[in-house]
């Protein structure tokens, strides 16, 4: 009976001295989150994870990427030694190496590339994970590149571009204050799957205390689902949607007439501009009915302030993607919803703030920066954007048809699916002189650079995250390193010493162990306090509180509010007008031949770029490629669901399988992406791009679906 008991406590996985089995906390980090869970250990080994609900923000909850944590660390193409390439580029055949003999390679190509030719045919690139960013930049600027760059080139910047051309440069991602609006505007996001743990909760409690909402996506999500008014543009054209509503806040005296005067700038332009998006344009344009578009603008007035909340990509990629997301926000200037409370970017109390920590407003600026390949091809991003070269032009710089050639490429977890036409990028990729790659997993990335290095996982590396704002806390090695995986500072710290020079300034960080000290260092909490505390530590010191008034003395070239960007404007340069100008998508594409729009990069809950299709768990939920489109699509093409089926776009054309759905618009198809070779990245056009950001018409492009055989 005795051994059936431990015997049953060992299969239900019961933490205690009979199973061995005990539990740690530990931080998710599979996606852009800092979600906790507790770690079901045995014998060093993770056997399970779940949600925590004992550390401060935390709410036992856990989303299906997380509950595949144990296959992320375990999985078979994890990297666990530093290796060189011995096969061609793209096949993948490596040996192993030391990681002695990986940095000094890495550090000799460089110093030979600027002994040759100079440090800025260099480039030093950062996807995922994002945290390391600042030093990423220390390292490119003390060897002396202005081509540094990051993933964000297509995330967050460009909506950030648009957020800083009217609010300043000091503002970010406009976090909407949720607990205190009396109505939350959701413009393109669906936070039921994208950020199901950390932000439904708040969203449905609010809705259970009587806050309305109102959600602007095309298509039925989740979220949609709760919405009181649901507005289902047609993607690319929330810009006149947006204008559309200003229009009747304006004409129907709805907005904020006092702060505008207070406050902002170029507000008589903006009016006569918005004047033209009548009710029955807008619909026209957007295919939103006009009852419906009213509706909103009337209850953002009546209810104001109202925040709104946006997402880092969905309005922003789009070829007038800055343009129409300057629309949607210029909304909050319009009703006095910036940086009070119950709006966007609301006043609040004391933070506590790490020290070189990556946050997307980062100040470090890079050296010889008016020297960069993108300075000249997108000059309001040189001006707006957290001082990055922009990438998207990456197949351009790698191939030598930039101002001058890359010939030397170091990376820290690339994944060159991210961009548009993926055959170019990987003929650059095989062409240019030198690659390495640190990441986690053996990527199709990886399998074309000459040195790769393996980087250890959320789970293996020291954190520290600040808990519910007052409680810091320190995660430890859950599971000691696998192989001889490092941390991404660590090898950033080992190739600069190579180099010749230490990164962190006045403060040096020689390695992980620095980099945690200094980044605690404002709180008044040392690192023995925290090792000593597992459940954490209470802050000591924090950043004072900003009120309004704070706020809202915007850093703009005009000290205020700009309805008019003098940045944008300045650029002098094709599609960087001062208003907020709506641009249709449709008018440059052709529509004729291939008149179904195609959206691509949506979200479902299980899905996290190409990580998650690395996991058989979320791997085998759904199989893949799938191409969403509508019943009566479907009717009209004779197509059922299941069926494979060839899509075409003006740039190439792949086999999908059909999956019909009314969440879609009629006459729009949606497509997931970074999925290996049947990407659908790679038939899309890599001139298609925002003139002002550079981002690509992801959410906004054109194709045509045919029968196999046609």
């Amino acid at each position: 009976m005795e051994n059936y008991d431990v015997k049953a406590l060992m299969d239900a996985k019961i933490p205690g001295e009979e199973t061995g089995i005990e539990i740690k906390k530990g931080i998710c980090g599979f996606c852009g989150d800092s979600c906790l869970v507790d770690v079901y250990m045995k014998e060093g080994k993770v056997i399970k994870v779940e949600g925590t609900k004992d550390l401060p923000g935390s709410n036992g909850k856990l989303c299906s990427k997380g509950a595949a944590l144990k296959q992320a660390l375990y999985n078979p193409e994890r990297l666990l030694y530093p290796m060189k390439r011995v096969g061609k580029r793209g096949e993948g055949k490596f040996e192993r190496i030391t990681w002695d003999e990986a940095l000094t390679t890495i550090a000799d190509k460089m110093k030979e590339t600027k002994e040759k030719m100079g440090a800025k045919h260099t480039m030093i690139y950062v996807a995922h994970p994002k945290w390391f960013r600042p030093q990423a930049t220390e390292l490119a600027n003390g060897y002396g590149t202005p081509n540094y760059g990051t993933e964000s080139s297509t995330c967050a910047y460009a909506l950030m571009m648009a957020v800083k051309s009217s609010y300043g440069a000091n503002q970010g991602m406009l976090a909407p204050d949720v607990r205190n609006c009396k109505a939350h505007f959701i413009w393109g996001v669906n936070p039921m799957h994208s950020r199901s743990v950390s932000g439904s909760g708040m969203i449905l409690n609010n809705i259970k205390r009587g806050m309305k909402l109102v959600v602007i996506d095309p298509r039925c999500t989740p979220t949609t689902e709760h919405a009181d008014i649901h507005l289902r543009p047609i993607p690319g054209t929330d810009g006149a949607l947006a204008h559309g509503m200003a229009r009747v806040l304006i004409t129907e005296n709805l907005y904020d007439k006092e702060y505008v005067e207070k406050y902002t700038i170029g507000f008589e332009e903006y009016k006569n501009y918005v004047m033209e998006f009548t009710p029955e344009k807008v619909e026209a344009i957007t295919g939103v009915p006009k009852e419906d578009m009213i509706a909103a603008a009337r209850l953002m007035g009546e209810m104001k302030p109202c925040p709104i909340q946006m997402s880092a990509s969905p309005v922003v990629h789009n070829i007038n993607g800055v343009q129409n997301a300057r629309a949607v926000t210029l909304l909050l200037a319009l009703t006095g919803s910036f940086g009070v409370k119950g709006g966007s970017a609301a006043p609040g109390g004391p933070m506590a703030m790490l020290k070189g920590r990556f946050a997307p407003n980062g100040k470090i600026k890079r050296v010889d920066a008016e020297n960069d390949l993108s300075h000249n091809d997108f000059p309001a991003w040189a001006k707006l954007s957290s001082h990055e070269i922009q990438v998207t032009k990456i197949a351009d710089y790698l191939l030598g048809k930039g101002e001058y050639p890359i010939e030397t490429l170091v990376a820290f977890g690339m994944n060159h699916h991210m961009w548009p036409r993926v055959d170019r990028v990987e003929e650059a990729l095989e062409s240019i002189g030198f690659v390495a790659n640190a990441d986690i997993y053996m990527t199709e990335s990886c399998k074309y650079a000459d040195i790769v290095l393996p980087v250890q996982s959320s789970l293996e590396r020291e954190q520290v995250e600040v808990l519910g704002g007052k409680t810091l806390f320190y995660q430890g090695h859950v599971v000691e390193p696998m192989g001889e995986a490092k941390t991404d500072m660590d090898i950033i710290c080992a190739l600069a010493e190579k180099l010749g020079f230490v990164i962190g300034g006045d403060e040096p960080i020689h390695n992980h162990e620095d980099y945690l000290r200094k980044a605690i260092s404002p709180t008044g909490v040392t690192l023995e306090e925290l090792k000593a505390n597992p459940m954490g530590v209470e802050i000591k010191n924090f950043m004072p509180a900003k009120t309004t008034e704070d706020i809202l003395k915007v850093q703009t070239p005009s000290g205020k509010i700009e309805f008019v960007s003098s940045v944008i404007a300045s650029c002098d340069k094709e599609g960087h007008e001062g208003l907020p100008v709506f641009h249709d998508f449709r008018e440059k594409l052709p529509m004729d031949e291939y008149p179904l729009i195609l959206a691509t990069g949506s979200r479902k809950p299980h899905l996290f770029h190409s990580r998650s299709y690395r996991q058989p768990w979320l791997a085998n939920l759904e199989k893949y490629p799938l191409v969403e489109i509508h019943p009566s699509d479907a009717e009209k093409l004779g197509m059922v669901e299941g069926e494979e089926v060839v899509i075409k776009t003006p740039m190439g054309s792949m086999d999908i399988t059909v999956r019909i759905t009314s969440s879609n618009l009629p006459g729009v198809v949606n497509v997931y992406h970074a999925l290996g070779d049947v990407d659908i990245n790679y038939i899309m056009d890599d001139t298609y791009l925002d003139p002002i950001s550079g981002f690509p018409g992801y959410k906004s492009y054109c194709c045509r679906l045919e029968k196999k055989g046609e």
